[in-house]
């Protein structure tokens, strides 16, 4: 972190009120946001050295900081272009039946595998995830 990101923002609160809640200048609350977008600047660890709340910092920096550099050194990203080609597709004369070995789905999460194999209500196959998912 730069030691400039180190220094604390002077005339930030403007006011606190009776029950601690506190005001900010729109010039404090600017100087903090492009501190954040400063590349090696930790956004949380500004937040604490000003007594900030690190939610309402972020709120800042997308209000009133300028947008975080993508990438980390001088290089600049380049334009690939990009050649489309036409894709055709053709349906078969006679439709092709499925036998029962053919049509299958088998579904595996963390220990458990679920095959299914022939024809199923979509609905019942729904049910059945659903009850899974919510075990997990």
């Amino acid at each position: 972190m730069s030691e400039d990101a180190e220094e604390l923002v002077k005339g930030l609160v403007t006011k606190t009120g009776v029950k601690g809640r506190r005001s900010y200048s729109k010039a404090g609350k600017r100087v903090l946001a492009r501190r954040c977008t400063e590349p090696g600047v930790s956004l949380a660890r500004v937040a604490l050295l000003h007594g900030v709340n690190a939610n309402l910092l972020r709120r800042w920096v997308v209000q009133y900081g300028k947008p975080r550099a993508r990438l980390t050194s001088n290089a600049r990203a380049e334009t690939v272009p990009v050649t489309l080609l036409p894709v055709t597709t053709q349906r078969p004369d006679v439709p092709r039946a499925l036998s029962f070995s053919e049509s299958s789905i088998e579904i595996t999460l963390s220990a458990a595998t679920i095959r299914v194999r022939g024809s199923v209500d979509a609905s019942v196959l729904d049910i059945v995830l659903e009850c899974v998912r919510r075990r997990l």
